[in-house]
């Protein structure tokens, strides 16, 4: 097997709308750098396709964000290299997850710079200059010494990878980047008519909403009001809004969301509601149709599989990851032509993990026994027996659970409580914390040496053994944000790193079936299929990901729940 250098130059960024205008190739055991023009393909070249599809599919390939080029591969001949090496992913796993938030840190140039010394001419005209014709010298030159400076690049990556430890979480990385590309290139399916009219009825809410903030100020005795009789109050501006609140006698610091939730006035929950409406329409009714692509009819967000520090996903154009959990919203994914929509979650993930990481033996004997772990929790919380937990505490319990390995304090708790209807006091909030850690020892002692390790060192790992890296703290505020991350980022990245590797399993399970990754939401991932194959699907989909997650908790059962249906649904 060889080592393939390889590079694209395209028409553009769309692989639906765009296509390749150049191949940039150069085997490890040749110094030679050949340039290839696809376009040419289609007018009776296709033997070198064929031959190009081979080298590709059977070596390694090594290239720089190879998800942009892999996509074009796929879209237009049908070449899915699977054997690969990403100098750009590789960048950001050996930074630590730092250079993942650090625009520019991990680009071809900055990557080239810092390993070979050479500095690469990116000059926009020529980059756009690439259309299928006769190439002048400077073109030439352009092109070849973007894979003329991979070998070093590789090289030296492959040897800090060995020496940091990181092959393993590498190899589960490239796994993950084919699946990627099949998720970008599935795109979501959207109802265009349905959206069309959850917008209207939101926009209606949104009114309503506006007009009950304005009657709660009107009777609060504000008076400036215009000439409807209504306070002329502009609810969008924070400023003017939060001078209204101080003439209605509300002592206010800001009118953010933390400050809303500890209100106990009337028109904080109002403002709350105005706020859910407004932001449901604007970010996501609104611009979602916008991003429909007129060659699919289908949204292709942009996801970055090494979006976070932590190694977790990220989305933009649209940000799909972060849609609602309202079922109207998730109605608007629907299957096309009688397909079926498959969504597979985690259940319990993060806690699964803190479980085993911890070694907290009473939360691996209640996920081994299939138990209720909130219901365990509000009965050590509440003192009382497991049959006499009612649904309020419960949900104090399951808070608790989820936000302590978060590093929330009582005055998260309260807040979070308070958004779902249930109000504590700051001493009932910091005595439920105490008795949780209480109840459980091994979790409070692994959370504190994690918080402290991480400040410490400026750095920790997971059990998988991907490292996070955290700038030092200048501060005390840093010192704290470090304390925090650092008690959670070990939890969330391994979430990261079982789901990427599920997605690999499932790029190469789910090929025979025609289905089709329309979306992934940090512990959940989102089928499309045909009907018929809609039950075989969902049960390789089930096995697929509790076998990724069984390669890093050894000590519990890892569990993914698959629902089938019309549309997205959890």
């Amino acid at each position: 097997m060889d080592t393939i250098y390889f590079d694209t130059e395209t028409s553009g960024l769309d692989p639906f709308k765009h296509r390749p205008t150049l191949f940039q190739i150069k085997r490890a055991s040749d110094k030679t750098i050949r340039i290839f023009n696809p376009g040419k393909a289609k007018l009776g070249s296709s033997k070198k396709i064929k031959g190009i599809k081979e080298l590709l599919e059977s070596n390694l390939v090594v290239g720089h964000n190879l998800k942009f080029d892999l996509k074009f591969l796929k879209h237009h001949f049908n070449i899915e290299p699977s054997n690969i090496f990403d100098t750009y992913i590789a960048e950001i796993l050996i930074s630590g997850g730092q250079k993942a938030r650090q625009k520019g840190a991990a680009t071809l140039e900055t990557v080239a710079q810092e390993y070979t010394g050479i500095q690469l001419k990116k000059d926009q005209n020529v980059r756009q200059s690439f259309n299928g014709q006769e190439l002048n010298q400077e073109q030439i030159q352009y092109a070849a010494m973007d894979v003329a400076v991979l070998p070093e690049i590789h090289a030296k990556q492959r040897q800090q990878l060995k020496e940091l430890g990181l092959e393993k979480v590498f190899a589960t990385e490239m796994s993950c980047i084919p699946a990627t590309v099949w998720l970008e290139l599935s795109g979501t399916p959207i109802y265009l008519e349905g959206a069309k009219k959850l917008e209207q009825e939101t926009k209606e809410k949104l009114e309503s909403s506006r007009l009950t903030v304005l009657t709660i100020l009107k009777e609060a005795g504000y008076r400036n009001l215009d000439l409807e009789g209504m306070p002329a109050v502009n609810l969008d501006s924070p400023a003017k809004l939060l001078k209204a609140l101080k003439a209605i006698g509300l002592d206010l610091a800001s009118t953010d969301e933390s400050t809303l939730s500890t209100l106990k006035h009337p028109v904080g929950k109002a403002l709350k509601e105005y706020r859910k409406h407004q932001k449901l329409l604007n970010t996501f009714l609104e611009k979602l149709p916008k991003h429909i692509n007129p060659a699919t009819g289908r949204i292709h967000a942009n996801f970055n599989q090494y979006g976070t520090l932590a190694g977790r996903f990220s989305c933009s154009k649209p940000n799909l990851q972060q849609l609602p959990r309202d079922k109207n919203i998730r109605a608007l994914f629907k299957g096309n032509n009688g397909s079926k929509i498959i969504t597979a979650d985690y259940s319990q993930i993060e806690l699964r993990i803190l479980a085993e990481v911890s070694k907290e033996p009473k939360f691996i004997e209640l996920f081994n026994s299939g138990g209720d772990l909130h219901k365990l929790t509000a009965s050590l919380v509440f003192n009382k027996p497991l049959d006499q937990v009612s649904k309020e505490e419960r949900n104090i319990a399951k808070t608790i659970n989820f936000g302590l390995s978060y590093g929330m304090g009582g005055g998260g708790l309260q807040s979070n409580l308070k958004d779902n209807g249930i109000e504590i006091s700051s001493d009932d909030a910091r005595k439920y914390i105490d008795t949780f850690f209480k109840s459980y020892p091994n979790v409070k002692r692994y959370l504190e040496e994690a918080g402290q390790s991480a400040v410490k060192y400026n750095e920790i790992r997971n059990i998988a053994g991907r490292l996070i890296k955290y700038r030092p703290a200048t501060n005390e505020s840093e010192r704290a944000a470090i304390l925090r991350e650092g008690k959670n980022n070990p939890i969330q990245s391994l979430n990261a790193d079982i789901l990427k590797a599920a997605m690999g399993r499932l790029y190469h399970k789910l090929r025979p079936h025609s289905a089709k990754l329309i979306n992934v939401v940090h512990d959940e991932l989102v089928f499309e299929v045909p009907g018929e194959h809609a039950e075989t699907v969902s049960r390789i989909v089930k096995e697929e990901m509790e076998a990724a997650g069984r390669e890093y908790l050894k000590s519990l059962p890892v569990i993914a729940e698959v629902t089938v249906s019309d549309v997205w649904q959890k």
